[in-house]
């Protein structure tokens, strides 16, 4: 069994190491043995970073995700408004005469 730990990179530092393989400068088997990864490793990184960048630009969304209790309240919101709208068109009908279904009082 391997005795060394296992070594965790921030993601700025994969940046960094993929970044500098796509220099003129040097190869991606150079920077990884710069680095002390594996090209497989490397290759790994680099396919997570496009996908993460092509995640980012099919969104058409900025910004940051809605929590459960603001998804709630705008579908709440919603909901009012809908009413509202019925409500006002009831109004409507009221005022104009055009509604047939009045309360026995009303009659």
């Amino acid at each position: 069994m391997n005795s060394q730990k296992r070594r965790h990179w921030k993601a700025e530092e994969k940046l960094r190491i993929i970044e500098e393989a796509r220099g003129i400068d040097s190869t991606v088997s150079e920077v990884c043995r710069r680095n002390g990864i594996g090209t497989g490793q490397f290759y790994a990184w680099q396919r997570h970073a496009r996908q993460g960048a092509l995640a980012a630009l099919r969104n058409g969304k900025r910004g940051r995700k809605e929590s459960k209790q603001e998804e709630a309240l705008k579908s709440e919101l919603e909901r009012l408004r809908a009413v509202i709208a019925e409500l006002s068109m009831e109004n409507l009908e009221l005022k104009s005469g055009g509604y047939s279904a009045l309360s026995p009082l009303q009659q």
